[in-house]
């Protein structure tokens, strides 16, 4: 059966089971006293495995990685178990108290409340605040896709202004290089690295001082989370990597020199904006 189960504090739940701990005869006092263990079964799924664990009121809990039982891991928790049960079985019991009051109920349907409710708010519990204090590497959530990606973007002005500012500062180098690199790719700011040129892009010294002061400007953030051949299902399977933005080469090669002028103008005029230097706009913008 699913869920947990009571066996003698909680007449109706089965969301949780009370084991007896004895000790032998002989022991200290402290140890011949009985007490009553909590041990609340759950489940949780990340990527494509889904596992079982226990929480016990003793301040410990294991995981099950598959049927046998040495393909564990243990980990200590701060939950207050005993709590727990009694707010999983107030909400069984609300949960039935609503659907009786509508339907009757066969005695399968109401077992499946309680598998139902319990197993949701025990897996709801695992990882807001059971994963995070598990020993490294984590579980991987699907709950919050916002923890593992976030779509490019500028803390100021918008990403259209940020490829417009990059497109007039490509369009406007004095003639393109050789190169192997055919963008010009520019990566986000994230926890671990600074905003700036890839490495992977194509690079002059003045599109690395534009880029530097566009990226102090408009402040491009974004991450996403690549796999690196880890373990699926943990975070350490998993590497951040910075978002980013391209502007092609090839297709400012084509533009005519008359366009070239105007975007220089135009490259001008937002730098004006964007920064009080006048002797660097000025070297940056000669033709």
């Amino acid at each position: 059966m699913s869920g947990a189960r009571f066996k003698t504090m909680f007449d109706v739940a089965t969301a949780v089971r009370v084991e007896d701990a004895r000790t032998e005869t002989g022991e200290s006092e402290k140890q011949d006293d009985k007490t009553n263990l909590i041990v609340l079964d759950g489940s949780f799924s990340s990527g494509d495995s889904s596992y079982k664990f226990e929480l016990k009121s003793d301040g410990t809990g294991v995981i099950f990685y598959s049927d046998a039982p040495t393909d564990s891991e243990e980990f200590a928790h701060e939950v207050k178990v005993e709590e727990l049960a009694r707010e999983i079985e107030e909400t069984v019991q609300e949960e039935i108290a609503l659907q009786l009051g509508q339907n009757a109920l066969e005695e399968s349907e109401i077992e499946s409340i309680r598998d139902e409710t319990s197993s949701e708010m025990l897996e709801e519990v695992f990882w807001e605040e059971i994963n995070q204090t598990l020993e490294d590497p984590f579980f991987r959530s699907f709950y919050d896709d916002g923890e593992w990606g976030e779509e490019f973007g500028c803390e100021r002005g918008t990403v259209d202004e940020f490829i417009e500012f990059l497109e007039l500062c490509v369009l406007t180098e004095r003639e393109i290089q050789p190169s192997n690199e055919d963008y010009l790719v520019v990566e986000a700011e994230t926890d671990f690295d600074l905003a700036g040129i890839s490495e992977c892009s194509y690079y002059t010294e003045r599109l690395g001082e534009l880029v530097e002061i566009a990226c102090e400007y408009y402040k491009p953030t974004g991450f996403r989370y690549d796999y690196n051949d880890g373990c699926y299902d943990r975070s350490s399977g998993y590497s951040m990597s910075s978002e980013s933005v391209s502007v092609s080469l090839s297709e400012a090669s084509r533009v005519p020199t008359r366009e070239k002028m105007l975007a220089m103008i135009r490259l001008k005029e937002k730098l004006i904006e964007m920064i009080a230097d006048v002797e660097k706009i000025q070297r940056l913008t000669a033709f």
